[in-house]
């Protein structure tokens, strides 16, 4: 790690926190509370010894800065000497350290030996909230990213405390929100991380949330709040769709792999009669057009649409019922209230505005919150590393955004170039942060796959993805290419990566 190398760290002798066999691993890690970090708080450090999964680890939580809620979790042994960072979701607002999966969590980084924090961002609410922000600059600009600097100190201070030796490695792994933090870092704060594992990140904020986000309400909810989209049809969409596009990459196997290729046909799903579950009002298909089509004024398309593949999973983040709006959809609406100042007490109607006429006040956030400046120079110059990856079934934070983030930094940087330090890989059939895990063959450890890449210095070329049932037992593997490049089916087993190598898409030969 390399910022705060040379920070002056209050460390405890070596002699009371070694950690080793003949020291007393609960009195140890319960000695941490009186170690003084920098414009750190420490409230709670208790030793947690009966986790089945996970080996016995010291927890520390506490505050930082008077207001950057945190937890800490360093293995009591087996610490491999690095140090993880993870993200938070949403607009965060609170700690879930025992959060499963890759996504924004903990417990997975600790299994691989791996000291790791995680924080609140330096609020407290539920996470599509935004009262928080109101009024308050200093709470915007930490959620925006400014607590990652304090925590990679506090972190690393605690690090050197408890194991009387630094970090070899600090690392930032975040998806969603995380994910705008991972490209936040590399862009503003280059110095900070070795290695940065990035993904389905809303690093464009105020074009997602913002203008997305108001096109989606207008979509998805008429004037007076209620549903446009009868959730229970989308799987009849969902079937129409994979069954026009499925075969579209050469391989029939349930998954939308190259959606860019695909423009769904609808017609033949508009009801004839009366409405029914198994077909689409003439209102219902309209929306459904313009979640397809994206945000668009006068024939130009401001924002990428929902990418074809991703019905099935429209019910679970953005077409929500009468009676519950789906997260996706108070978070634009978080959003909107935070971009126009308007708080959770005061009614709220996304009719009321012509996107046509909001953009200057949509985008108004984005100098502080977006994190989609294409010049990455900075952050290679330092020698740091990105791996960053995107569900081609992302219905919540599109697909189309990050490629063209990807297509902007490789004409700035040049393509060659920018492989040698940031690498972007799509996941097909993969929606939102591993929200439904074992739906397709998207199950591999970013932070493993970082680690990997800045240990070595061999850039990954590809990626291996696997799908398990619930039992854990591989169901099909795939290989994931870096873009530009997609896995072309080579024939032989269509469930195993042996069966696709990574090239060039046809239009780009």
């Amino acid at each position: 790690m390399r910022l705060f190398a040379a920070i002056a760290l209050c460390i405890i002798p070596a002699a009371v926190f070694a950690a080793n066999p003949d020291t007393d691993s609960a009195e140890h890690c319960r000695a941490m509370s009186r170690v003084q970090a920098p414009q750190t708080t420490l409230t709670a450090a208790q030793l947690v010894t009966d986790r089945q999964d996970i080996s016995p680890f010291c927890q520390l939580e506490g505050e930082i800065a008077g207001r950057v809620g945190f937890v800490m979790r360093l293995p009591a042994a087996n610490w491999n000497g690095k140090f993880a960072v993870t993200g938070c979701g949403g607009f965060c607002g609170s700690l879930i350290p025992d959060k499963p999966g890759y996504s924004n969590s903990m417990n997975e980084s600790l299994k691989l030996g791996y000291a790791v924090i995680q924080t609140d961002s330096g609020h407290r609410a539920q996470s599509w909230e935004t009262d928080w922000a109101l009024g308050d600059e200093r709470a915007l600009e930490l959620y925006a990213g400014a607590w990652m600097p304090l925590a990679v100190a506090t972190g690393t201070s605690l690090v050197e405390n408890y194991y009387a030796s630094a970090p070899r490695r600090t690392y930032f792994s975040g998806c969603s929100n995380g994910g705008r933090l991972g490209l936040f870092a590399a862009q503003r704060y280059p110095d900070l991380f070795d290695g940065i594992a990035a993904g389905g990140g809303i690093f464009d904020l105020s074009g997602n949330a913002g203008v997305h986000g108001l096109w989606l309400l207008q979509s998805t909810r008429d004037r007076d709040g209620h549903a446009v989209i009868d959730p229970a049809k989308i799987p009849v969409l969902a079937r129409q769709v994979m069954a026009q596009c499925d075969q579209l990459d050469g391989v029939a196997d349930g998954v939308v792999s190259r959606p860019e290729l695909c423009t769904p046909r609808l017609d033949g799903l508009q009801c004839a009669g009366a409405d029914k579950v198994d077909c689409f009002t003439a209102g219902e298909l309209a929306a459904v057009r313009r979640l397809y089509q994206g945000a668009t004024v006068n024939g130009v398309r401001l924002y990428p649409g929902l990418a074809p593949g991703s019905e099935s999973l429209w019910p679970l983040w953005i077409t929500g019922t009468d009676e519950k709006y789906q997260w996706g959809e108070l978070a634009a609406e978080g959003y909107l209230r935070m971009t126009y100042a308007v708080p959770s007490s005061q009614a709220f109607n996304p009719h009321d505005y012509q996107l046509g006429k909001e953009l200057e006040h949509l985008l108004r956030l984005a100098p502080v919150v977006n994190a989609t400046n294409p010049d990455l120079a900075a952050f290679a110059s330092t020698g740091g590393k990105l791996f960053y990856y995107q569900g081609l079934a992302d219905p919540l934070i599109l697909p189309g955004r990050a490629e063209q983030y990807y297509a902007e930094a490789a004409a700035l940087q040049g393509g060659d170039q920018l492989a040698t330090f940031a690498r972007f890989f799509m996941v097909p059939g993969q929606g939102h942060c591993w929200e439904k895990p074992g739906q397709v063959a998207d199950d591999f450890n970013p932070l493993e796959v970082i680690d990997r890449w800045v240990e070595s210095g061999q850039a990954p070329d590809q990626v291996l993805a696997l799908q398990r049932d619930a039992n854990g037992r591989q169901l099909r593997s795939r290989k994931l290419c870096p873009l530009p490049q997609v896995a072309q089916f080579s024939g032989g087993d269509p469930d195993s990566a042996a069966a696709y190598e990574c090239v060039a898409p046809a239009a780009h030969r």
